[in-house]
């Protein structure tokens, strides 16, 4: 097993926690569960405490170096807000000359990354 330094991120708050697992991703994993478990034993740095959902968790191996992210719903949307409006413009643009194949594939594929995400 490897020793994995994972920080859980809200909107306003931070904290660090190590984790021990065999991958960056079961990492992420245990990080959920422990958020969704012990979430009042985890200690918040940031502007103000509150009591708001982590939205991102990042495993880093010993170095610092990103190992894995994971993100929720509404940050993956946040995150890919200008991917879908770009595509968005060219499905509107290209209507209006008729030429939709390739923008609504582009437009599929910002939807897709939206939805799943980077990590």
């Amino acid at each position: 097993m490897t020793s994995y330094q994972v920080y859980l991120r809200s909107d306003i708050e931070w904290t660090v926690r190590k984790f021990e697992a065999d991958t960056p991703q079961e990492a992420v994993e245990l990080a959920r569960q422990f958020a969704d478990e012990h979430y009042d034993e985890l200690e918040f740095s940031g502007y103000e405490s509150c009591d708001c959902p982590i939205n991102e968790i990042e495993v880093c191996d010993a170095d610092g170096n990103e190992l894995a992210v994971w993100l929720d719903a509404d940050t993956r949307l946040r995150v890919a807000a200008r991917e879908l409006l770009d595509a968005a413009e060219k499905v509107a643009a290209r209507w209006e000359r008729g030429d939709l194949a390739e923008a609504v594939r582009e437009l599929s594929a910002a939807i897709a990354n939206a939805k799943e995400g980077a990590g």
